[in-house]
């Protein structure tokens, strides 16, 4: 993750932001660290995780029709 994130902007929080969302961080376990999909939270469940441990993630745009 640390990677992938950088420091508030503005300086207005000690938050970090993330350039990454929860779904491509629990792909990256699975492809990258090899954990088993079905042993890892979901992808909300990553999100609330990560959000508690500091960091704000990326938000997905909808694709607008």
């Amino acid at each position: 993750m640390d990677a992938q994130s950088q420091a508030d902007p503005k300086f207005k929080s000690t938050f970090l932001y993330a350039r990454i969302s929860a779904r491509a961080v629990r792909e990256a376990l699975v492809s990258q660290k090899g954990y088993e999909d079905s042993k890892l939270p979901s992808r909300q469940t990553l999100g609330e995780i990560l959000n508690r441990l500091g960091y704000r993630l990326k938000k997905h745009k909808k694709p607008s029709h």
